[in-house]
């Protein structure tokens, strides 16, 4: 009955634990310090599995004229991040990402024709927002 009971006790303390590193709170500081590497490792995902660079490119036929548009796109710097604080316990945090994205874009009577350039190019940024759960950033 001994053996029982201590094993009992050390499961609940287990459990105890486990579920307290779950749900302890997480500072400012330390959601900034884990956004920035989420961001980090956000930016290199879109750069490999994203629809960025030039072997990406798509075309679209203008309607009503003989024009086709080649268009691709490729990301720039990161131009902000930041951790806001709101009320909510179940995301007490909202990441804010903002990064600049290139657009290319080349016309032609064909999609040969377009696709050959020049290229002319102009940027935009794009601003994404992320919340922090369960001890995690998540997009």
């Amino acid at each position: 009955m001994g053996k029982k009971l201590v094993l009992v006790i050390l499961l609940v303390l287990a459990t105890s634990f486990f579920v307290w590193s779950k749900a302890r709170a997480i500072d400012e500081k330390e959601a900034c310090q884990l956004f920035e590497s989420f961001q980090s490792e956000w930016m290199k995902k879109l750069t490999q599995h994203g629809i960025y660079g030039p072997e990406k490119v798509s075309f679209e036929e203008v309607k009503g004229q003989k024009k086709v548009v080649a268009r691709y796109s490729e990301l720039g710097e990161v131009k902000e991040a930041r951790v806001k604080k709101t009320d909510s316990k179940s995301c007490p945090f909202v990441g804010i990402l903002s990064y600049e994205e290139k657009i290319c874009e080349s016309e032609g009577t064909n999609r040969n024709d377009a696709a050959k350039g020049p290229f002319a190019c102009g940027t935009r940024t794009v601003t994404e927002v992320f919340r922090f759960a369960n001890g995690k950033w998540v997009y």
